[in-house]
């Protein structure tokens, strides 16, 4: 399959793969993530971090990073004095913006993270009450970057505002076209041709969707998170530290 952008799934890959410890075809083997080991998971944007949230390690291996975040934490993102987001405008347009405490709504997720370098990372949605999947969402971002300073862990990103919702019958639709748009230009973000590819990765994901591919071939719907996992409600030490590259 070629994507709008006129690149084949595998060369969509590949063009991500210089950006992480994985190469496509011939991998660099890294050091693992331990399971249950907690992780924060940082957006970038600007030069300053734009979101955070914590996670619990499931699995870090030859498929990815797949992490477990609870219900009911407390994740971090830039606001505004009357509440807006990211998501409301630029960062010049927003103005004055600080890292803002706010509760996780909604039931516990998990994230898988590719390590072959693929610009995305897809969350299965759970209910909150039943604990049931409820869908996966398709978040187009950098290929993360992790860091270790032992007493503390995590991964960094920048979003690509383009998402995808996906239902449990794998029908789909894409979330946040307009401000993929609105964004394109503005120095912070991207120009025409990176929102192409931006487009273009969602479409290579499209794919895996339409066809049942991993990880929407019922990949981890009888996961049982460890009853011991817990994250802080609070921001750790070297939760600031400066950004992976």
């Amino acid at each position: 399959m070629e994507t709008a952008a006129g690149a084949t799934i595998r060369q969509v890959l590949d063009r991500a793969a210089g950006l992480t410890g994985w190469r496509s075809g011939n991998r660099v083997r890294i050091m693992a993530f331990a399971s249950g080991r907690l992780v924060m998971r940082r957006c970038w944007r600007g030069g300053r971090i734009s979101f955070i949230s914590p996670a619990v390690v499931v699995s870090d291996d030859a498929q990815g990073l797949l992490l477990w975040q609870p219900a009911g934490i407390t994740f971090w993102r830039l606001m505004t004095a009357d509440g807006r987001t990211h998501h409301d405008g630029t960062l010049d347009e927003l103005g004055p913006m600080e890292l803002t405490a706010q509760p996780w709504i909604g039931g516990p997720l998990l994230m898988y993270h590719p390590a072959d370098g693929a610009p995305w990372s897809i969350w299965l949605f759970h209910d909150e009450h039943t604990g049931e999947f409820t869908g996966w969402y398709v978040n187009l971002e950098d290929p993360y970057r992790r860091w270790d300073d032992d007493g503390l862990a995590g991964i960094d990103t920048a979003d690509h505002a383009l998402d995808i919702l996906v239902a449990p019958d794998r029908s789909w639709r894409w979330k946040d076209e307009d401000e993929l748009a609105a964004k394109t230009g503005n120095a912070d973000y991207w120009d025409a041709a990176g929102a192409a590819q931006i487009r273009a990765n969602g479409e290579a994901v499209v794919e895996l969707v339409e066809n049942g591919k991993f990880p929407f071939d019922g990949a981890w719907f009888d996961l049982q998170p460890d009853a011991s996992w817990r994250v802080p409600g609070d921001r750790p030490p070297g939760w600031d530290r400066p950004r992976a590259v």
